[in-house]
């Protein structure tokens, strides 16, 4: 007996090789995302809270340059002499820049660290709170 040839049977079988390739790779642009942040606006305050598991304190550097928040730190490995049999998390250093919605008082910045978050409370500086004209 003999076989037909389908092209479209070799196609199919490329497409399921390449879908199988990226679903089994894990995914690199996660490393670019961290540190996970959420903003919170409740009038003039602002609250950022940004997700830092394992990096210490004296290990975070945080700086507000022009309207952005600039958080930069090092995420040191717990294991260096020891190989890993799995290894999910990642270690080094990373930055991140958050764009604020509005001017903030450089005198009312406070930031503080509990359970692996860190908290960034910001107030509206008073030139970027709207101002009423009063017409004469």
């Amino acid at each position: 007996m003999y076989a037909t040839y389908d092209i479209f049977d070799d196609v199919l079988n490329l497409r399921n090789l390449v879908d199988r390739f990226f679903s089994d790779t894990p995914s690199i642009s996660r490393r670019y995302d961290y540190p996970y942040v959420n903003l919170y606006e409740n009038g003039d305050n602002l609250e950022i809270r940004v997700l830092t598991p394992g990096v210490r304190v004296e290990d975070i550097n945080i700086n507000l340059i022009d309207n952005s928040l600039v958080i930069e730190g090092d995420k040191k490995a717990d294991y260096k002499d020891t190989p890993y049999i799995r290894r999910e998390r990642d270690f080094g250093r990373f930055s991140k820049s958050i764009k604020l919605p509005f001017r903030v008082d450089m005198n009312n910045i406070n930031a503080t660290m509990r359970d692996g978050i860190l908290i960034v409370k910001l107030v509206k500086s008073e030139d970027a709170k709207p101002k009423k004209i009063e017409i004469k």
